[in-house]
């Protein structure tokens, strides 16, 4: 009699095929639960790209502001460069006050071809602003203050 209910006992606890536990219906999981749920932060993202405005590559030499000419090579850079640094005529019949008088609107200005090595001065290199030329879109134009240092790295 032990026995029978033993055995009877034991086969109470054997989930039967397919459906699960006896008296307990088949378990079926909400559609995306126990599944890995990437963060938003970690999905990949196109790599940043320069603009198609910015033909000269300009913003590859934002690093450059603040540092003087000497200490660039600037002929090796790629493509077609204009160098622009304030220049003075020879004026005497006056002398010039720092700080009082405004900046003369004179600039020298260096052409650089793209290959260019060594760079050979113009006859006229000392321009007006205004005469300044047309506006080059892919031509990597540099700007100095009248130490040599650059201020402005831009397209034109």
């Amino acid at each position: 009699m032990f026995l029978i209910m033993g055995l009877l006992g034991l086969t109470a606890c054997v989930p039967t095929q397919g459906v699960g536990y006896p008296n307990y219906p088949a378990y079926v999981p909400t559609p995306g639960q126990g599944q890995y749920v990437r963060p938003e932060y970690l999905n990949p993202t196109p790599t940043p790209m320069i603009p198609a405005v910015d033909a000269c590559q300009s913003q590859l030499y934002r690093g450059l502001v603040g540092r003087h000419e000497g200490a660039i090579y600037i002929a090796g850079l790629p493509g077609r460069k204009r160098i622009l640094k304030p220049a003075f005529l020879e004026d005497f019949d006056r002398e010039r006050m720092d700080g009082i008088d405004p900046e003369p609107p004179f600039l020298e200005v260096k052409d650089f071809l793209p290959g260019q090595v060594l760079y050979a001065p113009s006859i006229r290199t000392v321009s007006d602003r205004i005469q300044l030329g047309p506006v080059i879109e892919n031509r990597l134009t540099i700007e100095l203050d009248r130490e040599g240092y650059i201020q402005e790295v831009v397209c034109g």
